[in-house]
């Protein structure tokens, strides 16, 4: 169950009517040092253009305007900003207000005496938090380009250090960031070369380029989710780099791979194929089995609509790399709907999904380099509720293992995770109670639900679920995940499953995992012994979060150490495990 981090960020649960940020009066507002107007794309469409100005004042410091209109599907949100720092570019004040089609909603940041104090606003639900020391500390917000303008002068100033804190004020989160620069840097606009500098941002997971011309910013690009964005008053032709930042990938020594396809029912799925080099007989082979959503053979999530990656996990490809180089052979291969697979995401069932699993196991044993007897499969978090079900009905299936996974039902897991989130931002026991009952009548719902989102009208919806807003409806028909997939998950009884699993298990859970709590591991371990199961390996381990990295921060649902590879551990006890099982 991947996170979704979309550069339009869950569009803003937040905000102001427009007639409540008033700008002061322009003879109060100072010194005019910057303006401008950004375009921020996705695959070469323009999703957010937003208009600023910034001002500086000695009594006041920096005042930061800007209104900006964001497109989401067929609706468009328009945003406003009003964002005062001090001389030092402490954040003073902030607010945001966006004007969406259900009504407008308020962001807005504060300081004060317990430090930058944040509040969300969504019609009656108010969410707040604190934090306690704001210095060296900027807001910055994906969907608005003049926050890495004001972050670009405050560095060209040396008025922040290159490790400062990123608050993400309708999240209410802060993030460690990292600011690495400036080297010169080629971009080209139209048939024009020009020369500027290259500033590289950690933000939490992401990496960021920002390019700067004459002390000004003029691109910021985002390789992970595909996104570009550019001063449209100095280059109204775009920009693009002429480096690439994309790390160059090569496959290590003694490993090959293959393209492949295989046929599920009409639908045409393609994957690769991981093999030892120089194989002269038959080896263990393994079938990755991904998690939920539109992911690719990777692990990467992928934007349906354009195809670009919009969080890239990669760690199916570094363990198939692993594998190989133990001398084990793996199939990875693109969810229907996604990357070069037929079909579409968005109507996938579970019982789809199942099917395109079974497909795989055969596509994996029908190839010659691989020992149709010797076949594992790696399930990872929605993976780890298929790969049981595999295993349940074919005993030939050499082992399983499972990441992230699971021994109770997913609507218990999603209700956990609402009330572990609500927790860790500060919420009080009332919130909680009345988060808890809105997700209670948004399972009962599903669970209850015949056809698909769209089959079910507005009025409908909000008879069982009176607190959604026609906006979080739209969001509901849009998402990736179809009812289908969800109602046949929440109405699952994983337990029941696991018990049928006769074959040896290895389980690795994380202590950091904030979409799986560490201890369904020993639920899923209690289960199969019950059962009579002999063969069982349970290992959780300390700081490693949901996307198998190393994370010894606090736990969280924003992810974190993407760029670092997979943590070595998951790969030692994976490879060490498969090779013992499957020695002969």
């Amino acid at each position: 169950m991947e996170s979704k981090i979309l550069i339009v960020l869950a569009v803003i649960g937040a905000i102001l009517l427009f007639g409540l940020i008033t700008p002061p009066p322009v003879t109060e507002r100072g010194e005019l040092i910057d303006t401008g107007h950004f375009v921020l794309e996705q695959g070469g469409v323009p999703i957010v253009e937003e208009n600023y100005t910034l001002f500086f004042s000695m009594e006041e410091g920096y005042m930061l305007l800007s209104e900006a209109s964001l497109s989401s599907g067929d609706q468009t949100i328009t945003l406003a900003q009003q964002y005062q720092l001090d001389r030092n570019f402490t954040p003073v004040l902030y607010h945001l207000a966006a004007d969406t089609p259900s009504g407008s909603q308020l962001i807005s940041a504060q300081m004060g005496t317990k430090g930058l104090h944040m509040d969300v606003l969504v019609g009656s639900a108010h969410q707040s938090v604190d934090i306690p020391d704001n210095r060296n500390t900027i807001i910055l917000d994906n969907n608005l380009i003049s926050h890495y303008a004001v972050l670009l002068i405050a560095a060209e100033a040396q008025s922040i250090d290159r490790d400062f804190t990123a608050v993400i004020p309708q999240a209410l989160l802060a993030l460690p960031a990292h600011l690495d620069g400036p080297n010169a840097v080629e971009f080209t606009s139209g048939e024009t070369r020009h020369t500027g500098k290259l500033y590289e941002l950690r933000l939490g997971d992401l990496k960021l380029s920002l390019i700067a011309r004459e002390g000004r910013l003029v691109g910021l690009f985002n390789p992970s989710q595909g996104t570009c964005a550019y001063n449209a008053d100095l280059f109204p032709g775009g920009i693009s780099l002429e480096t690439s930042t994309q790390e160059t990938r090569s496959l290590p020594v003694g490993v090959t791979e293959q393209e492949v396809t295989f046929a599920n029912k009409g639908i045409v799925l393609a994957g690769t194929i991981t093999l030892p080099d120089g194989t002269t007989e038959p080896v263990p082979g393994a079938l990755f089995i991904h998690g939920s959503g539109p992911v690719d053979r990777d692990g990467n999530a992928i934007d349906p609509a354009s195809g670009s990656v919009v969080m890239a996990m990669d760690a199916y490809r570094q363990l198939a790399h692993a594998l190989a180089e133990v001398g084990i052979a793996s199939l990875r291969f693109d969810k229907r709907g996604v990357g070069l697979s037929d079909g579409d995401t968005a109507s996938a069932s579970r019982a789809d999904l199942l099917s395109d699993v079974r497909a795989a196991v055969g596509a994996l044993r029908t190839q010659q380099e691989v020992d149709p007897e010797r076949a594992f499969l790696i399930g990872h978090s929605e993976g780890a509720y298929l790969a049981p079900v595999i295993a349940a009905e074919d005993e030939s299936v050499a082992g399983i293992i499972l990441l992230a996974g699971a021994a109770r039902s997913l609507d218990e897991i999603t209700r956990w995770q609402v009330e572990a989130n609500l927790r860790q931002q500060g919420a009080t026991e009332k919130q909680i109670a009345e988060a808890l009952k809105k997700e209670d009548q948004y399972l009962e719902f599903v669970k209850t639900s015949t056809g698909e989102w769209g089959d079910h009208t507005l009025a409908e919806l909000q008879a069982a679920m009176p607190w959604l807003t026609g906006d979080a409806a739209a969001q509901l028909v849009a998402t990736p995940l179809s009812l289908s997939w969800l109602r046949e998950h929440y109405l699952d009884d994983p337990a029941s499953t696991i018990r049928q699993v006769a074959c040896p298990v290895l389980v690795i859970n994380g202590e950091k995992d904030l979409q799986i709590p560490a201890s369904e591991a020993e639920g899923i371990k209690t289960i199969l012994e019950e059962a009579g199961n002999k063969d069982i390996t349970v290992v959780v381990l300390p700081d490693l979060n949901h996307l198998l990295r190393h994370h010894p921060e606090e736990p969280n649902l924003t992810y974190r150490h993407l760029d670092d590879p997979v943590d070595p551990r998951v790969i030692e006890i994976i490879t060490g495990w498969i090779s013992e099982h499957s020695a002969r």
